[in-house]
């Protein structure tokens, strides 16, 4: 059994002092309960984790026990000794036994055990007054080849059933066929859990989307602080917005490590992923097999839906070691196809291709209008960033301040080209890319593009001359002076010529003056909260100014952000993310 690498709190030794607080005091508003936008700082591959949930928050009344060393239901249960008849707390023997007591407010404790049973919730909560299930203090709760059953299929242990407002913490599943499925659920929070080990991985042949979490047509869920591993598809987004997914260790899947298909509005940060057996992370839309799963229910659609995959945020991840590829198409740390997203201050190391930007019919024809900026992308096998050529729509992909440097694309083995390759071209005439003001370089040689199919690199100003099709401009190719590259410590050393030389990501076109209300060049570099329980904006700060202000709301039909404060400005001053020094610096880690 692997080692979890997370040390959790799971939050209930001070319970006790906390829910008998709710009794007497205001509970607070549910939107306060995890203040998780704050970026963390990644130093190499330490896991982050998310600040912790506040149990009084969540607005719980009453406190139950499911205890299986117990032989039959009770009143009288002392949680100390683990018995009835020597206390006067209510408990259940067994988890199907409790549902009858579910409803709002109530919080099970789970004991410590094995239970060989399912949880299967079909009571919600309020948005003041949650139900939850919880493991009990320290002790470890693993819900152990229990399945759910739906329409003659077993799917994984916990089934959140068209609910809202539940919270699961710290209950592991195990040596199910999946993890678990939230079906038309919202505003449900899974935190400090393991999921391990599906009966579907098949030592990683397992592909199919049972063996999983899957989110379907379930919006305004956090997923946090959990560790996933050995699944199929691990962790699934399907038609589903406004989630997030953050803080938690996935590795090993069969398929995907997490994807996000016609899902808009999700949040990935501050996780650790890897995945030897395959790629990692994938965003595309849904084509009509996804749309006519089984596992959707009552929810199948019969027709494919495309160009609905926009406006996700991906941040501050760590993705490495996914599968090494003959091609660009697998063994990605992402592989792309979605629209209006942002990636950004993310580590890509040791895997195939860092991003791959892909097209095909028929969940990936609409790749457009994305911004990738503030990246480092180092010693992946294949290409730091690949490009497919278009299909329905694939122009306005921006790539600004990221590091691709030492990429190594080496070997018949890895995309069947042996020289150093810091971006990947699969066709010469890509329109519609722009690359600006990146750090793009290798110690092999100035040839840092490939061309697929094409025996020979290109350097920039080759291919910028020749073909011309992807636009390059203002990039650098120098060593970027990382801490220790070796052990994937990314940091700048303060010699480093990536600080203070980044470009700023959009500039005001409102005439100079200062407000809450300013109109931008471009808006879609910037994130405000995508309204996620416990989000805030970006903090964004002025070029030429030291005070820094939140953004409320963007209006991406005016181009315009409102902010939490006034600032001032001069028309055509550069604005960025809240950066130490003159300028932004390069790369995904600000010195």
């Amino acid at each position: 059994m692997y080692k979890y690498r997370i040390k959790l709190n799971h939050l209930v030794i001070i319970l006790s002092s906390l829910i008998s607080a709710c009794a007497s005091d205001p509970l607070p508003s549910v939107t306060l309960m995890a203040q998780t936008s704050a970026p963390m700082p990644i130093i190499n591959s330490t896991p982050v984790i998310e600040p912790q949930l506040v149990f009084n928050t969540f607005g719980f009344t009453s406190t139950l026990y499911i205890d299986n060393q117990i032989a039959y239901d009770c009143t009288d249960y002392s949680p100390a000794i683990r018995r009835c008849g020597a206390g006067n707390e209510v408990a259940f023997h067994n988890i199907n036994s409790s549902k009858k007591s579910a409803a709002a407010g109530v919080l099970f404790y789970i004991r410590g055990g094995q239970y060989k049973e399912a949880l299967h919730v079909t009571r919600s909560g309020l948005v003041n007054a949650y139900l939850g299930y919880s493991a009990y203090g320290n002790e470890t709760v693993t819900l152990l080849a229990a399945n759910t059953l739906d329409r003659g299929e077993e799917y994984g242990a916990i089934w959140l059933d068209e609910v809202s407002y539940v919270l699961i913490n710290a209950i592991n599943v195990r040596d199910s066929i999946g993890f678990g499925r939230l079906l038309n659920a919202h505003y449900n929070v899974i935190s400090n859990s393991q999921f391990s080990q599906s009966t579907l991985w098949n030592e990683g042949r397992g592909k199919s989307k049972r063996g999983g979490l899957y989110i379907a047509f379930s919006h305004y869920n956090r997923i946090i602080n959990n560790h996933f591993y050995k699944g199929t598809d691990s962790l699934s987004l399907i038609h589903a917005n406004h989630n997030l997914i953050a803080g938690n260790y996935m590795d090993l899947a069969g398929h995907d490590i997490w994807n996000i298909k016609c899902g808009s509005f999700n949040v990935i940060r501050n996780n650790e992923f890897s995945n030897k057996n395959q790629k990692i992370g994938a965003l595309f839309d849904c084509e009509s097999g996804t749309m006519s799963w089984h596992g959707n229910g009552k929810f199948a659609q019969s027709e494919a839906v495309v160009d609905s995959t926009q406006y996700n945020l991906i941040e501050h991840n760590i993705f490495k070691d996914a599968v090494h590829y003959y091609s660009a198409s697998g063994g990605n740390g992402i592989q792309y196809a979605a629209q209006h997203g942002i990636i950004r201050n993310n580590l890509f190391y040791r895997v195939n291709v860092g991003l791959g930007m892909t097209a095909y019919g028929q969940e990936a024809q609409y790749n457009y209008a994305n911004r990738v900026y503030n990246n480092t992308f180092n010693n992946n096998w294949c290409a730091g960033i690949s490009i497919s050529r278009p299909l329905n729509k694939m122009t306005d992909n921006e790539y600004r301040n990221n590091i691709l440097w030492n990429n190594q694309g080496f070997g018949t083995a890895h995309c069947q080209e042996n020289n150093s390759k810091q971006i990947l071209l699969i066709n010469r005439k890509n329109k519609g890319e722009r690359f600006i003001n990146n750090n793009i370089a290798s110690t092999t040689d100035k040839y840092v593009l490939g061309i697929w199919g094409r025996s020979l690199s290109d350097s920039i100003f080759a291919y910028s001359l020749r073909d011309g099709a992807v636009n390059f401009t203002d990039n650098i190719a120098i060593d970027p002076g990382f801490k220790d590259e070796l052990i994937n410590d990314y940091r700048l050393q303060s010699t480093s010529k990536m600080i203070d030389v980044g470009s700023f990501l959009s500039s005001v076109i409102s005439k100079s003056g200062s407000g809450n209300l300013l109109q931008l060049a471009d808006v879609t570099y910037f994130y405000d909260g995508f309204a996620i329980p416990g989000e805030v904006g970006d903090s964004v700060r002025i070029e030429g100014t030291t005070e820094t202000a939140v953004i409320v709301k963007i209006d991406y039909i005016q181009q315009s952000i409102i902010l939490d404060k006034a600032l001032t400005w001069q028309q055509g001053d550069g604005i960025a993310l809240s950066y130490n020094g003159t300028h932004p610096d390069i790369g995904a880690l600000e010195y």
